[in-house]
């Protein structure tokens, strides 16, 4: 078995903390940076370790079993260690990734998530699946680059080129071979392609029997059988921490206007994508989540005929991390610049459930915690990131490789992705 050797900068003993138990300490010794840039060179690596420099740092050299030679990489001015800024790391822009580092960042604004991933032995946990698995590879290269995040402090930041490369791979051939290109992408297709190949290397599958609805049931007990039975039916095929996590449910009705008849789907999602449409927030995202058509010739089950029916839909489970999407590019390819109607309160999403459903008579809130926003026009533009530390409680925004204390998220029509938490 070969073995790689990956230098990662320490500034205090806490940041050992999240080593595997698998990784073997060779030695620690204060050596100067230009030393560290021949030995990079001398071992083949391409980059350098940290803009040169006469300062002594602290370095710890770990080998790794088993992993390449391409890892994600941290860079860092010398200066004394401040618990305040751990984990304030940019993302060095590799060539038009500003999607990938806004989606990045947004990610670490689930605490629940970051500390799933950095608590997990992932390499041992995803043993059953080849190592040539892409959504394998992509986990485990995930995983590493916010250990390097959480474990650095600002002013440094991350060059990931580990991360960068697995997704390269993993792409290749298939309809996202955009992502592994040197091009603009959308950050929202960014973030939900991730959180499918999570979910894919940690989805599990369980035996379903469907709840059978008692003759004497009333029209909610019903519902809510019907609801179980929907939601448990996808998790018999895709069951994991991220749907746990990010996943809710949708009731869409349709009712046929000749016999009154309804009947009823099961849509779960990931992400509410919402129209810039409305006075308020709220009001955009009841257009979408509300959403009332009409449908010509429908064919109803019940009275056997072609006959106009109404459809409608309402939110009938949320996940306690919640990312909702603006709908900012239009199908004509046009960006919709409208200013986003929003000061960042805490949000109820309580008008917009199923009367039915059990948590429409919850009062639950959600704040913001985390904003993927994109500078420009269809035409073009830039993409960073907002959000709120989850030891500081301070606000920071990220402009790939740089970081700036916010004392508050900025509203504004460069707003595309929200991400909110649950709260009291």
């Amino acid at each position: 078995m070969t073995h790689a050797l990956h230098v990662l900068l320490v500034l205090s003993q806490m940041d050992f903390d999240w080593l595997p138990i698998s990784h073997n300490l060779v030695h620690q010794e204060r050596i100067g940076i230009d030393a560290v840039d021949r030995e990079d060179q001398e071992s083949g690596y391409e980059d350098h370790l940290a803009r040169r420099s006469n300062t002594e740092l602290t370095l710890l050299i770990i080998c790794y079993d088993d992993l390449s030679p391409d890892r994600d990489q941290i860079y860092m001015e010398p200066h004394e260690a401040n618990p305040e800024v751990k984990g304030v790391v940019g993302i060095q822009n590799m060539g038009n990734t500003c999607y990938a580092n806004s989606t990045l960042q947004l990610l670490r604004a689930c605490s629940e998530w970051d500390a799933f991933c950095l608590s997990q032995n992932f390499a041992e946990k995803l043993q059953h699946l080849p190592e040539t698995d892409a959504n394998r590879r992509i986990l485990l290269a995930y995983q590493d680059i916010l250990r390097s995040l959480w474990s650095a402090y600002a002013p440094a930041y991350v060059r990931p080129l580990g991360f960068i490369s697995e997704v390269c791979k993993a792409v290749k051939g298939t309809v996202y071979e955009a992502f592994g290109m040197p091009v603009p992408n959308d950050s929202h297709e960014y973030l939900v392609y991730l959180l499918d190949h999570f979910h894919e290397a940690l989805k599990t599958t369980t035996n379903h029997v469907e709840k059978e609805i008692p003759a004497d049931a009333t029209h909610v007990d019903r519902m809510r059988i019907l609801a179980e039975n929907g939601w448990n039916r996808f998790l018999s095929h895709h069951s994991s921490p991220v749907v746990q996590l990010f996943f809710g449910m949708m009731r869409k009705t349709v009712q046929c206007m000749n016999c009154a008849n309804r009947t009823y789907q099961w849509e779960v999602f990931n992400s509410l994508k919402v129209p810039c449409e409305g006075a308020t927030l709220e009001e955009w995202i009841q257009r979408e989540v509300n959403e009332q058509s009409e449908i010509e010739g429908y064919q109803c089950d019940h009275c056997k005929g072609r006959h106009l029916a109404k459809k409608s839909s309402h939110l009938w489970k949320l996940p306690d991390n919640l990312f909702v999407t603006l709908h900012r590019f239009n199908y004509n390819g046009h960006k919709n610049t409208t200013p986003c109607p929003y000061r960042g309160d805490a949000m109820s999403f309580q008008p917009f459930f199923a009367e039915e459903s059990e948590e429409a008579n919850q009062a639950w809130k959600y704040e913001i915690r985390g904003v993927s926003d994109h500078h420009g026009t269809h035409m073009g533009g830039h993409y960073t990131a907002q959000f709120k530390h989850p030891m500081t409680q301070q606000w920071w925004g990220f402009d790939d490789e740089r970081a700036r204390p916010l004392a508050n998220p900025e509203f504004s029509a460069t707003n595309y992705i929200f991400f909110f938490k649950k709260c009291a």
